[in-house]
């Protein structure tokens, strides 16, 4: 009877190994849904290859490769290489997969149901018409109702497909991508930090709007053409309020504590990024700071300093030990605190405030606050990336020879 008992389970077991590998991915594009609430669904591109094993995450011309992507009979888990993010999946067939994305940095329980399907369709499925009506810059009004937060949009057709972001005072909203169809515009975004999905209606000459975040954020907005239209100067809205010299004692990555000034920084140009590895526009901002800092490691320091979501000081030291390795980051980073813009403003009680992660202050050889800028725009806002590249590189250079 214990030998039938055993034959049993083995042949099970076969038997459970060959379903499993029925149901191994096809490689190709998928398109997959978030379900945000009853009425919205936010859609998004991703590419699967089998051979590797890996994934890529499509939102405009951005790429995001995803290589820990681990299977396990019918269930998928696929872990994001920066932000404390995954998907968790069951596998229905070789071109579908149903299951949960988690977001641990807004806590434990956060997460939203998505459906993933390999084929061909567009992100929005529907045919891209008028385009021509969206395209270019608009001056945007969000949560008009109350706040009044202003942006520009920037929208323009590739392909058959709008490209385009919304660039505010404190950053970007990255690489959107979506359709024109009627008098209608929707965009999309996921990049494992942030799901956005901004839905919109061209009535007249106004666009007539709503903006939803994940499941936790909704407002409305509207925008009209305005070619002329510029927000207020990133570089005067952080500033000194009086003559304390910025100096901290932090945290580095080894346990250490990391005391500015010091020897590294004498006569040398400073630049002090306060950031955190769960914002997006850090990590495009720590991406230009890395190939400026390989161009003039010889004259200038660059110190990063991260305002981390974790319940102890190992937790966040762990996470921007992760995010160091995977951007390939030579500068020091520090350890600032919580994830909090007054926690910022407790290591730096000298400035108004902390508008934006992340905030950049430039420090000339004499030590003295020469430039605060705050936010950043990434390479999806198009020339106002260059421009500021073209501009901060200029200025560096000019401080190296003072």
């Amino acid at each position: 009877m214990k030998h039938l008992l055993l034959l049993f389970a083995i042949l099970t077991l076969n038997s459970s190994i060959s379903v499993a590998k029925n149901k191994k991915l096809k490689s190709g594009t998928w398109r997959t849904e978030f379900k945000l609430n009853a009425k919205s669904v936010l859609p998004f591109t991703i590419e699967y290859n089998k051979k590797t094993n890996s994934i890529i995450l499509i939102n405009a011309s951005e790429r995001i490769l995803l290589k820990n992507v681990q299977i396990t009979n019918d269930i998928i888990s696929i872990k994001f290489p920066i932000f404390n993010s995954e998907f968790k999946g069951k596998i229905i067939s070789k071109k579908r997969i149903e299951g949960f994305w988690y977001n641990y940095s807004k806590g434990k329980d956060y997460k939203i149901p998505f459906i993933s399907i390999c084929n061909s369709k567009s992100r929005f499925d529907k045919p891209q018409t008028n385009a021509k009506q969206f395209e270019g810059k608009w001056e945007v009004t969000f949560d008009y109702n109350k706040s009044k937060e202003k942006a520009i949009g920037l929208f323009e057709n590739i392909k058959g497909s709008m490209h385009g972001t919304f660039l505010t005072e404190t950053g970007d909203y990255r690489f959107l991508e979506g359709v024109s169809n009627g008098n209608s515009l929707e965009l999309s975004c996921f990049d494992g930090s942030h799901a956005f999905l901004f839905t919109s209606e061209l009535k007249n000459d106004t666009l007539w709007g709503e903006f939803l975040s994940g499941t936790h954020y909704k407002t409305n907005w509207f925008a009209v053409k305005n070619e002329n239209f510029e927000l207020r100067d990133p570089e005067k809205l952080t500033y000194l309020v009086n003559d304390d010299p910025i100096t901290f004692d932090l945290t580095q990555l080894d346990g250490k504590t990391f005391s500015y000034p010091n020897t590294s920084t004498k006569n040398k140009v400073v630049l002090i990024q306060i950031m955190g590895t769960w914002c997006p526009n850090c990590m495009d901002e720590t991406n230009y700071l890395t190939d400026l800092y390989s161009k003039y490691k010889n004259d200038i320091e660059i110190i990063g300093i991260g305002f981390e979501v974790g319940k102890t000081e190992q937790d966040k030291i762990n996470t921007i030990l992760k995010y160091k390795n995977h951007m390939g980051i030579d500068y020091p980073l520090l350890v600032g605190g919580d994830a909090c813009k007054p926690c910022a403003i407790d290591v730096f009680p000298m400035l108004n405030n902390i508008m934006s992660f992340p905030t950049l202050i430039i420090i000339d050889k004499k030590g003295e606050v020469r430039k605060i800028h705050t936010g950043f725009s990434g390479p999806s806002t198009g020339t106002y990336y260059t421009d500021y590249v073209t501009n901060m590189n200029q200025f560096v250079k000019e401080l190296i020879k003072e």
